[in-house]
């Protein structure tokens, strides 16, 4: 079958079709998200196994299942999220779903509703992220350092939740939020900190721009990264949360999806992505 793998460069080549292990489910991928982890693979910032498959986020069907798994789930419409808690990170420290066929662990899927077929669930990762930040946030002045899928919703969610929200991006923020500062210079004022770039520096510096009772938050992608961080971060795995599709149906207008993402048919031409996103149709790039 094809696949988007990395090999020292990303290349679409013939794989053998993946083993269902007993927790895994089989699925046909229908749309992909290349999305700022793929971005970071392709210019050198995140490093994986060479032949790995690429594609972490994305929406499919379900054609097998494992030996431990209900086979009512065959045919279902399903979420993949970029982290499984046993496994580790899709398409980065396992095989991913840029392909044909797709085996990921039945803990990185969320069943999707089967009567309507919505390409805005795609952006189900990083709102669980942001609908999570409450356990750990609740007032205070709060900066998200860049501002990809991940921090454009978790300002969306926070800036109704927290007293003061900034954003600060090297190249700027795009699409600019109403309620949301942008800054340019980093200081010592904040009492929340969200990291969600892939750039190291941040992580080596956050101590040095931080207080003694600041907490630092970081979505959980993989278990072998962040290699280095504060000893004070805090990991919020993306996961099945309560909320997320309301959260998606009401605040994420059509509007607001078509400037976070682009969609294409074309693999090699969506690296790297020229928005937070870029959705590929699967379908059409496999048929």
């Amino acid at each position: 079958m094809k696949a988007l793998v990395f090999n020292l460069g990303i290349t679409i080549n013939d794989v053998p079709e993946k083993q269902v292990n007993r927790d895994y489910v089989l699925l046909k991928p229908k749309r992909v998200l290349v999305n700022g982890l793929e971005n970071s693979i392709y210019v050198g910032l995140l490093w994986v196994e060479p032949t790995r498959i690429l594609g972490s986020t994305g929406i499919g069907r379900i054609e097998n299942v494992g030996l431990d798994i209900d086979k009512s789930l065959e045919g279902k419409l399903v979420l993949v999220l970029p982290y499984s808690q046993t496994y580790g990170g899709i398409g980065t420290e396992i095989d991913g779903i840029l392909a044909e066929k797709a085996t990921v662990p039945l803990d990185s899927i969320v069943i999707l509703p089967q009567s309507n077929f919505n390409e805005k669930y795609i952006l189900y990762p990083y709102v669980s992220f942001a609908l999570q930040l409450p356990k750990y946030i609740s007032s205070g002045n709060t900066l998200i350092i860049g501002s990809g899928l991940y921090g454009i919703t978790s300002a969306l969610y926070l800036r109704d939740v927290v007293t003061k929200l900034a954003v600060y991006r090297e190249d700027g923020i795009n699409p600019k939020i109403v309620g949301v500062e942008e800054i340019r210079h980093l200081s010592q004022e904040w009492d929340n900190i969200i990291i969600t770039t892939f750039r190291s520096w941040i992580r080596a510096f956050v101590d040095d721009i931080s207080k003694s009772n600041t907490k630092i938050i970081m979505p959980k992608l993989m278990n072998t990264w962040p290699v280095v961080s504060s000893t004070k971060a805090i990991f919020i795995p993306p996961r099945e949360v309560d909320g997320v599709l309301e959260f998606i149906d009401k605040k994420i207008t059509d509007k607001l999806f078509n400037e976070l993402v682009s969609f294409s048919n074309d693999l090699l031409a969506s690296f790297p992505s020229p928005r937070a996103g870029v959705v590929i149709n699967t379908e059409e790039v496999f048929k």
